[in-house]
């Protein structure tokens, strides 16, 4: 038996690849956020959380998102301009903010509005960005991780999965994801995606005391303005082996996924 998330997505409804999509949103997305923008300063680079509720991501690539109620902006050009305006537009449109205090430490002003980078307190910014990198999901500067990481990251892709699976509920997992990712699927998209799962309950547990065997080798690219990390392999489960294949970006030096595939078949 194989049951895989390509042969959900390419049946007979002819339904559009979750993957594709998410692929097509990386190729538009920041190709347009990309061309002549003027670097954004360092200080703005982050995921800031305004006290009203809005979110803003400033890559230094000088692309971003930004939401606030109906309001979303994705892969958009983020400029910083001389007349102390940042903007932040996708094909020109978009909104533009008055810088009232620039950056210091972990917060900034805009029309009005304090923005906190990682949503916290400062002192909740700092303990983060300490967790982060001693985390074993750190991206390393976009360096492949070492094995034990590696291991630990995919089976805690794996095992969140599998609870949702047998849950019927991909709110958690739903939250595991990287923010392109999440904006593609709800989780009840992600339900409707993985229903032969739920409906069959196959449970991926097993794994939980295995080793992954990685093949080919996992390896870090430059796709669309991102650090993609690419991971394949399987574990050594039974009567079936669990074949997987993730894909991470790097989000603020966290690995977050951005795509999956699972199946499984007799060893």
């Amino acid at each position: 038996m194989k049951n895989t998330l390509n042969t959900l997505f390419f049946g007979k409804s002819a339904a559009i690849s979750l993957l594709l999509v998410v692929g097509i949103f990386f190729v538009l997305g920041f190709a347009c956020g990309k061309g002549d923008a003027k670097p954004i300063p360092s200080e703005y680079v982050g995921a800031w959380t305004g006290e009203d509720g809005s979110t803003l991501t400033i890559r230094n690539d000088s692309t971003g998102d930004y939401k606030s109620g109906g309001t979303t902006v994705s892969g958009g050009t983020v400029a910083v301009g001389d007349d102390n305006k940042l903007s932040i537009t996708f094909i020109g449109v978009g909104p533009s903010f008055t810088i009232d205090k620039a950056p210091s430490g972990n917060k900034m002003t805009l029309s009005g509005v304090v923005y906190r980078k990682g949503g916290g307190s400062d002192t909740d910014a700092d303990s983060k960005t300490d967790k982060s990198s001693s985390s074993d999901t750190s991206s390393s500067s976009g360096e492949v991780p070492s094995d034990d990481k590696l291991q630990s990251l995919v089976k805690t892709t794996l095992m969140d999965f599998n609870e949702a699976v047998q849950n019927d509920d991909f709110s958690d997992f739903h939250d595991t994801m990287s923010e392109p990712f999440k904006k593609q699927a709800s989780p009840e998209k992600l339900s409707g995606v993985f229903h032969e799962f739920v409906e069959k309950k196959i449970d991926f547990s097993t794994a939980k005391n295995l080793k992954a065997t990685f093949n080919p080798a996992p390896d870090v690219s430059d796709q669309s303005g991102y650090k993609v990390l690419h991971v394949k392999g399987y574990y050594p489960t039974s009567p079936r082996k669990t074949n997987f294949e993730f894909k991470y970006i790097d989000e603020d030096g966290e690995w977050k996924l951005s795509s999956i595939d699972i199946n499984t078949k007799e060893q």
